[in-house]
């Protein structure tokens, strides 16, 4: 048998050691996506991993891309609830082969050496130990909540029994919070940085006992912090956080956290799988997810200095924490030269929104017009009939962070198009 085996994404290589290098690595792709390619390729790994488990020291997870795995395979921007619930058909087989990769009885470390949202995260909190790069434009978040849904491939039971429910609901997946490689050490999501995460990670593999390996929470005598009881008052915390939204993701998360904590880990799993279904056919699914791959796409691809002048973010949004700094401005551009101006603006760290006709400011209109929603959808209408012309996915993302429009309508734009 090679020593190199390929197949779909994955890509593994067995060392004299008995300790193999499992590389993500979607040929032709700049990232690594959870799809089809991913998941028969990963079986195909463990299938071997299984077969010569006699030979096997341990596992590293790595990837061949800049980032670990970028999420789900589909523009969301474009799908239905019920195309949604067809793309999420591999959630339970990607979800249980986590369970595969955490229970083969060898230590597992990742080596995250790039960003990783929702899924590709779970992926690595499968992984019995995680090491991330020394590099504080890396970014990792359970962030579906931001969509209006939750992790649903045991995100919330893995989460839960590493940090403690009221950890999990308030400052973990409850608000979608990104973590860069120092606040992920500090709140226990990841155990080392490292500049050579793979190097590391392998030298904690062969730290490591050998014979059969399991999570800490799976050992005897291990108690999630906090214990299994819902603590006092988090229910009212929860409530008075999710007022006036329509969303229920938060108050779900609630709940997986609570019944899961007591339940036996294939139970627990169960528990957020079914937790999670019925989330995609919430009426503010679509839009929430528009608004989410309307960040990504007027994101730079880094974060700098922001730049000094345009309008300040009134809204702390947990996805647009993924992709810009908290005191990113929202910058209006217009003139002959606004792409080139909109490239600097990003390269500052801001947020360009272009306008391409018109004289009035659109963030400025909506303040004015605020802060009820229909005011603003009724100036934004007005704006717009008198000539505005601008970049639409800018301004849904402008008039939800520095106006506060209700993210849950995906922006005041994508609430006017879904009105007709």
């Amino acid at each position: 048998m090679t020593n190199v085996q390929q197949s779909g994404s994955v890509r593994w290589m067995w060392d004299a050691d008995g300790v193999v290098t499992v590389t993500l690595d979607d040929p032709g792709r700049t990232a690594n996506m959870l799809n089809r390619r991913h998941h028969d390729g990963l079986d195909s790994c463990l299938d071997d991993l299984s077969a010569r488990l006699d030979q096997l020291r341990g596992v590293v997870l790595t990837s061949a891309k800049r980032s670990f795995i970028a999420g789900p395979e589909f523009v969301a921007s474009e799908i239905t609830p019920e195309e949604a619930a067809e793309t999420y058909g591999l959630l339970v087989p990607l979800r249980d082969q986590a369970r595969r990769l955490e229970t083969l009885g060898r230590p597992v470390a990742a080596a995250l050496n790039g960003s990783a949202l929702g899924g590709g995260f779970e992926l690595a909190l499968a992984c019995h130990y995680r090491v991330g790069p020394d590099d504080p434009s890396v970014v990792w978040a359970l962030a579906e909540t931001g969509m209006g849904i939750i992790p649903g491939g045991g995100g919330v039971v893995r989460v839960t029994r590493m940090a403690g429910i009221a950890a999990t609901v308030l400052d973990i997946v409850g608000p979608g919070t990104p973590f860069h490689p120092a606040s992920a050490l500090a709140a226990g999501l990841i155990d080392e940085v490292a500049a050579d995460a793979v190097a590391a990670a392998r030298a904690w593999v062969l730290a490591q006992p050998s014979g059969p390996f399991a999570q800490r929470w799976e050992r005897p005598g291990y108690r999630i912090p906090g214990g299994t009881g819902e603590p006092a008052g988090l229910a009212d915390e929860v409530r008075r956080r999710s007022a006036g939204s329509p969303v229920r993701a938060l108050a779900a998360v609630l709940d997986v956290a609570v019944r899961s904590a007591a339940a036996p880990p294939d139970e627990a799993f169960e528990i957020e799988t079914a937790a999670f279904r019925p989330l995609l056919a919430a009426p503010e699914f679509p839009a929430l997810s528009y608004l989410f791959f309307a960040l990504h796409s007027v994101a730079g691809p880094t974060i700098a200095e922001p730049t000094a002048a345009g309008f300040p973010q009134v809204v702390r949004n947990p996805l647009a924490a993924v992709f810009f700094a908290p005191d990113a401005p929202i910058v209006e551009i217009t003139g002959d030269d606004a792409e080139a101006t909109a490239a600097e603006v990003r390269a500052k760290g801001g947020i360009p929104v272009v306008i391409r006709a018109g004289t009035a400011s659109f963030v400025q209109t909506l303040l004015d017009a605020g802060p009820d929603p229909d005011a603003m959808t009724a100036a934004a209408r007005r704006a717009l009939d008198d000539g505005l012309v601008i970049d639409p996915v800018a301004a849904d993302v402008a008039s939800v962070l520095a106006a506060g429009f209700p993210p849950w309508t995906g922006g005041v734009l994508h609430h006017l198009a879904a009105a007709r």
